[in-house]
């Protein structure tokens, strides 16, 4: 990947003397925040916000689910180690993003673009001429990624809207017409471009999700009953809890976008902390609550197990829908920022691109909306999403980015030559401790054996729940029968009692 604009920026490699890589990363932020000239970048509110919607999402409340796939005393543990771990990963993106900005001169670079610099300046020469093969691998995982959640998003706006509507329209179509309804606002909201816009999408979506969230735990934190639930699973349930929980930190793909768009870039670190601090607490906090409310009877999203005739409940359900509709527009940016440089080929016209542009939102919209169509099963699309693309860009692409790019002799590329100032052997080695080498072969590992067991469990359910036809029953947004008894019991706060809800 030559570039033949890039102007030397370092003095030589000697300068990164720290064993880990760390000694020029606030040099790399200044030169970023030096380097940004984009009219439409964010504020550091609205970044929040940003990074914020993009990781509550469907996975949030579908964690109740992952734990009983773990069991209580297994679960929680598994889901804070996951949670420090991938937070420490999406740092790691970010350093070696900075890293390489500097070394190449250019403002932002996105994630595939990290990897291929990564191993072109990596320590294995036999590699460095396949950096593009790294740029496709994570470019691939990234558009499965993005457009996996964007099918799911789909399932669950249809499962909890079609829940609400029934109740006063009896005769409301199936599941699948309604995923083709909302198909269709979505198609004219996929044609905004900007994160910008997006902001205020993002403010009043959180809003939404932070009222809905309060009526979902009015609903569960009374009335736990550890008797409900069962301390450890069965190891063969496991791999489901993998899954479920990685999906839920679906934010990785978003990671670098947001930071590209920043105003102050190097604000984000911080920001990233204390974001990921609230998202990991709420993790927590709503699996391991939820599961104690309702046990093994919770649903993919357990909005579908709220009261179903109770105007709370039902405003829960549709508040929580309209920030799932802004999460939509916010994952469906990844893949088309992916595909811009295809789009945006200097030989077509400007009215070429735009007509191209266009096209593209249709037919990707329109596909995530055909594949929800087919698997219209949350809980199956949320495991097999998150074990088999998830685990991949959140646990094992990074931790194998840092080693290539923080163990390497230097850059002995002869176009890159005039940049470093020096000749190859000259060049001071970058070598990282064992401790770091151990700690990223651990985490690739963790993630890799995730990746396989996770995507064969998730395979195989799909199979099995398309052969039984899940789309009835109250996990599928179905309404029971008036004469319905729910065993979910309910506190009243006005007049302290507690009973069950009988909906007549």
């Amino acid at each position: 990947m030559k570039n033949e604009q890039r102007k030397p920026l370092l003095n030589g490699i000697e300068d990164n003397a720290n064993c880990d890589g760390n000694a020029n990363y606030e040099d790399d932020v200044e030169f970023a925040v030096r380097s940004r000239t984009n009219p439409h970048a964010t504020s550091d509110l609205a970044t929040l916000m940003h990074l914020l919607k993009g990781n509550i999402g469907t996975g949030l409340l579908g964690l109740p689910l992952a734990i009983d796939h773990a069991g209580l005393a297994l679960g929680p543990p598994l889901l804070a180690v996951m949670a420090i771990v991938c937070v420490h990963c999406m740092h790691v993106l970010v350093k070696c993003s900075k890293h390489f900005c500097r070394v190449e001169g250019v403002p932002s670079m996105d994630y595939s673009t990290v990897m291929e610099n990564a191993i072109r300046h990596g320590p294995y020469v036999s590699l460095q001429k396949y950096s593009y093969v790294g740029k496709r691998a994570v470019d691939t995982f990234l558009m499965i990624t993005q457009l996996g959640f964007c099918c799911v998003y789909f399932v669950f706006m249809a499962q909890n809207i079609r829940q609400v509507v029934s109740l006063y329209w009896p005769e409301a179509p199936g599941l699948r017409v309604w995923m083709a309804m909302i198909c269709v606002p979505i198609l004219f909201l996929s044609f905004i471009r900007q994160l910008k816009i997006l902001a205020w999408f993002s403010i009043a979506a959180n809003v939404a999700t932070v009222v809905s969230l309060a009526i979902i735990f009015r609903y569960i934190i009374p009335d736990m009953d550890v008797q409900l639930t069962k301390l450890v699973a069965n190891a063969s349930s496991v791999p489901m809890f993998f899954g479920t929980a990685i999906y839920a930190f679906e934010g990785i793909g978003v990671i670098l976008p947001i930071e590209n768009e920043m105003r102050h870039p190097d604000h984000f670190p911080f920001i990233l902390n204390i974001g990921m601090f609230m998202v990991s607490a709420l993790y927590i906090s709503l699996g391991v609550i939820g599961y104690l409310h309702f046990g093994d009877k919770v649903c993919g999203s357990i909005t579908l197990n709220l009261p179903i005739r109770e105007p709370l409940a039902q405003s829960a359900k549709v508040l929580y829908s309209f920030s799932i509709l802004t999460g939509w527009l916010l994952q469906f940016y990844v893949p088309m920022d992916l595909l811009s440089p295809w789009i945006q080929k200097p030989e077509r016209s400007h009215k070429k691109q735009i007509l191209l542009d266009a096209v593209v939102r249709i037919l990707l919209t329109i596909f995530t909306c055909a594949c929800a169509v087919a698997i219209p099963n949350l809980g199956d699309y949320i495991t097999l999403i998150g074990a088999f693309s998830s685990s991949m860009l959140a646990l094992i692409f990074p931790p194998i980015i840092e080693y290539l790019t923080f163990y390497s002799p230097g850059v002995t590329d002869a176009s890159v030559e005039p940049l470093m100032g020096k000749e190859p052997d000259e060049i001071r080695s970058l070598r990282m401790s064992k401790w770091s080498i151990l700690k990223d072969f651990l985490i690739a590992l963790f993630g890799f054996v995730g990746f396989v067991a996770g995507t064969i469990v998730a395979v195989k359910q799909i199979v099995i729940d398309l052969s039984k036809d899940t789309n009835e029953g109250l996990c599928s947004g179905e309404v029971p029968p008036l004469n319905y008894t729910t065993t979910v019991p309910f506190y009243n706060y006005t007049t302290p009692a507690t009973t069950n809800i009988t909906f007549t």
